[in-house]
């Protein structure tokens, strides 16, 4: 690897290379000295110091690594007696996954001495160190009971006792293996017997409680079938006997013990636990109780001076703002700054400017628009003050306070009273207590959306802040799916040619359903630890699913079991704003200044036609196609019943078909009956506060109700009769009975809003969004399926759909598939693609009409190889085959690829002339 380029590596080579005279006598001395002097001058070229460092560098295994993997290790239990014990734990298993990973987590002894004050150290069971010594004493004494007693005085069998500071036994069917070896196995119970009243002895004799554990795996006999299962599925043997893994009770243990003798059997089974848990600190908690945020020493002060600044640049009028907004500011900075959100605030506030800066939008996700503060930071575009006015010239405002519209950007256009410039319209209507809660202490949750590409660089701004040893990537713990744990029941089933029913099949996968599969990281999520902590304070650290070449490390903690201790961001990657990136930038529009809504684009939603496309040919009778959220197969039978014509009509569309028994049985057969309007029927968890507040309901019983039916919780009967009385309907009564989980409205606002200005694109430029749509989407285009006629494509989309259900890949080919043949329809075609012309990933408009796709979109050549020919390119042009696969550094499979698309034309294979060449001149 020092020497990538060469051909071959032999000695005469690479000494030549290095500017080395081989000796040419080729005598052992003399190879050897030319070697030495290759290795120094390795050494050199490569900077390192030694045979190990250049190891390393390299990717080989240094010395002091393998070797260490070569090591035998051992079972031991580690319980925490106080905070240090807990923070010198969570210190041994970080290093443990992360320094000394081989095939499990494994810990240096050196590091549990150096790390071992607050923490008791047990013995652990067959697998720990003092059960396989004694083990071994007493097959060394030929399984005699007496004279392994005898050998157990001995000085060290007690010193490697006194490394603990307790021993464990365990009952007999933990052990049972040990009767099945094959090499030298115990005989009998008497034996296992015999091994636990030796480890008995052995505590005696050192000084050391001896304490019965079940090594519980879990909590009741019957479950034994849950770990069968998911035994045998990761490969695992199985036993004649299975060892009996559940928690049993005291009585069953004194039972089990009782060979020891009645007082040795209740030392062992309670007195000797009872002294060992007595060690350990009472309420201690895995993670410290509290909110740990990093410190800003600027973060309020910075915070109410863009707010406020930014509040009087927008509706400040000769330095006075309208009451609605200077209470709904006050009451939010209130609950933000006393209870220490701001740091929160301004770090999300700080990284959207800086994408910003960048040139890259970026989009919210969750409730945070529901907090004013968030919106004139620049955290997030949605404006969550009820409908109104305001005037960009003179600040004239008006608030619209009948309740009659859900979202500001349906209220009739206007001009300003005092100046006749056009109102703005404004206020999505969105309660603050949906982000921080009725108090305003909840923890808050600040979500969003960058661009893909730009995503790495938010990671890095964040890194940079604060420091790499105070961010860390939130980890996850996943479990078994249901549909995994069903297919893993009937596998077992099958496997031992047993029988299991319908019923009984159903009820085993409950069993196994969310037990730990492996562990992962967060899609965005960065934690940040303050920096008068460590991160060893509250979790411990890993790579995820214990991957080191990931080069990334995560919590080793599930961060949902921290969310209310220290600080997460979601800083998530979307197709979204790296779409509307592209568009800036082919067409030179400002996607901001995009008006929301504008009438064409709201026409997509009722037909074709604004496209050009004539609505008889249409698929699914309007041109949401490639929009994005509306597009899905869910969200455009929606709109074909509702047929949407208000802004507000898409929220609630949105949160429609985000949410779980809200549409199916519930807002669809209210609207197929007439009874109410896709307006009405409850499509966001925020607006049932609002809805019940404009009908005269308390506040906080309105914020009681909405919490309740948007997770599923249904209604108290004090609330349905608060209801009644303040004319509710019984249908939206009934309505709530039967939710199960609501979308807040901010997301689906901050949704709509980019999906309405990609919209645009589709309507007024064209060819600008039908290239940024497909290149954002590169992975998915197959040219050898869509750079096809209008009817081959809508027959491979036709045959596609009449396969049945689709696969997760199937269904974005038939996505793009659909959006390949309207814009045929449109008028607008691809070009050939072809290796002088195309771009590497990039979809390009050479000219009205005309797209032509790069050469990634061709199966078989990946993304790199495309942009290894186009750098090639830009050098000379391609003479040949050869030519092309040697300069590019491709093989054969891409060069056949290349042809059989037809990128490659009239270039001739080889610059050799054949006889047959010559004779044809």
């Amino acid at each position: 690897k020092v020497l990538p380029k060469l051909e071959s590596y032999n000695l005469e080579l690479v000494a030549k290379v290095l500017g080395i005279n081989p000796e040419v006598s080729h005598r052992a001395e003399a190879d050897a000295r030319t070697c030495g002097q290759v290795f120094i001058a390795l050494l050199r070229r490569s900077g390192c110091s030694s045979i190990a460092e250049l190891n390393e560098k390299y990717g080989r295994k240094s010395f002091e690594t393998m070797r260490r993997e070569k090591l035998g290790s051992s079972h031991i239990i580690l319980l925490a007696q106080d905070e240090l014990g807990l923070y010198n734990l969570y210190r041994l298993i970080s290093k443990s996954h992360i320094d000394d990973f081989y095939y499990r987590p494994r810990i240096r002894k050196s590091w549990l001495r150096y790390f071992g004050a607050g923490l008791i150290k047990g013995s652990a069971c067959s697998r720990g160190q003092v059960y396989a010594t004694v083990l071994k004493l007493y097959r060394d004494s030929e399984l005699n009971f007496d004279q392994a007693l005898t050998k157990l005085a001995k000085p060290q069998y007690r010193s490697l006792a006194s490394d603990y500071d307790y021993l464990e036994i365990q009952p007999l069917t933990n052990n049972y293996y040990l009767l099945q070896e094959t090499d030298y196995p115990l005989r009998n119970e008497e034996d296992l017997k015999a091994m636990n009243r030796l480890i008995w002895e052995l505590g005696k004799l050192s000084g050391r409680p001896v304490c019965a554990t079940c090594d519980a795996h879990f909590l009741d006999q019957e479950d034994q079938i849950y770990r069968s299962i998911l035994t045998y599925d990761m490969g695992f043997a199985e036993r004649e006997k299975e060892p009996e893994l559940y928690f049993r009770t005291t009585e069953e243990m004194l039972k089990e013990f009782s060979y020891l003798g009645k007082d040795n059997a209740y030392k062992a089974v309670i007195t000797n636990p009872n002294k060992i848990a007595d060690k350990i600190k009472a309420g201690l908690l895995p993670f410290p109780a509290g909110s740990f945020p990093p410190v800003i020493e600027q973060a309020e002060e910075v915070l109410n001076e863009r707010t406020w600044c930014q509040a009087q640049d927008i509706y400040g009028r000769d330095g006075v703002l309208p009451e609605q907004v200077a209470t709904r500011i006050n009451k939010e900075l209130d609950s933000i700054c006393d209870n220490g959100f701001a740091v929160m605030y301004y770090i999300t506030s700080e990284l959207v400017r800086q994408s910003n800066a960048d040139g890259y939008i970026v989009g919210s996700r969750g409730s945070v628009g529901s907090s004013l503060v968030a919106t004139l930071c620049g955290i997030t575009e949605v404006n969550p003050l009820p409908p109104h006015y305001v005037c960009p010239e003179c600040h004239y405002t008006e608030f619209d306070e009948s309740g009659a519209y859900g979202s500001g950007y349906d209220l009739p256009a206007r001009d300003c009273p005092d100046c006749n410039t056009v109102l703005t319209r404004e206020g999505q209507d969105i309660p603050f207590e949906t982000f921080l809660g009725f108090e305003g202490n909840k923890q808050p949750d600040i979500d969003l959306n960058f661009s893909g590409e730009y995503q790495a660089r938010a990671h890095k701004f964040i890194e940079d802040m604060f420091g790499e040893d105070y961010t860390f990537r939130a980890g996850t713990i996943s479990g078994y799916a249901e549909k995994n744990s069903s297919a893993m029941v009937r596998n077992y089933y099958e496997q031992h040619e047993r029988t299991c029913n319908q019923a009984e099949t159903k009820r085993l996968a409950a069993g196994i359903s969310g037990v730990k599969r492996t562990t992962g990281q967060h899609p965005g999520g960065i934690v940040i630890v303050p920096r008068e902590r460590e991160i060893y304070d509250f979790t411990p650290i890993q790579y995820p699913a214990d991957k080191s070449e990931t080069g990334v490390i995560t919590t080793h903690f599930d961060f949902n079991a921290m969310h209310d201790t220290i600080l997460k961001l979601d800083i998530l990657g979307h197709d979204d704003p790296s779409m509307l990136k592209m568009l800036g930038d082919i067409t030179g529009v400002d996607v901001q200044a995009i008006p929301i809504p504008d009438p064409d684009v709201m026409a997509l939603f009722q037909s074709t036609e604004v496209l050009g496309i004539p609505e008889e040919e249409s698929s699914i009778g309007s041109a949401v196609i490639g929009i994005p959220e509306m597009g899905t197969f869910a969200a455009r039978r929606m709109i074909a019943e509702t047929k949407p014509v208000r802004y507000y009509d898409l929220v609630q569309i949105s949160g429609l078909s985000h949410g779980r028994g809200v549409w199916a049985g519930n807002a669809q057969d209210l609207i197929r009956d007439g009874i109410c309007t896709i307006n009405e029927v409850i499509g966001c968890r925020d607006s049932i506060m609002t809805s019940l507040i404009y009908a005269g309901i308390p506040n906080k019983t309105a914020f009681d109700i909405m919490e309740r039916v948007r997770k599923g919780r249904g209604l108290l009967p004090e609330h349905e009769a608060e209801m009644r009385e303040h004319d509710i309907p019984e249908w939206y009564i009934d309505s709530c009975k039967k939710i199960q989980y609501m979308f807040p409205k901010a997301h689906a606002v901050a949704y709509t809003i980019s999906s309405l200005r990609i919209a645009w694109f589709k309507v007024h430029r064209p060819e600008a969004y039908y290239c940024a749509y497909f290149t954002v989407r590169a992975d998915e285009f197959d040219s050898s399926l869509m750079c096809r006629p209008e009817h081959e494509v809508r027959r491979i989309r036709r045959e596609l759909r009449a396969g049945g259900r689709l696969d997760a890949r199937e269904q974005k080919h038939y996505y793009i598939l659909e959006l390949v043949e309207e814009m045929l329809q449109r008028g607008i075609k691809f070009l050939p693609i072809t290796i002088e012309d195309s771009e590497a990933n990039e979809f390009f408009a050479p000219e009205p009409g005309k797209i032509r796709p790069p050469l990634s979109a061709i199966p078989g050549v990946s993304a790199a190889q495309a942009e290894q020919i186009v750098a090639a390119r830009l050098e000379t042009s391609f003479k040949t085959h050869d030519d092309l696969a040697r300069r590019a550094g491709v093989g054969p499979a891409v060069i056949a690829a290349l042809q059989e698309a037809g990128a490659l034309g009239d270039l001739p294979e080889s610059d050799q002339i054949d006889i047959f060449s010559l004779l044809e001149e």
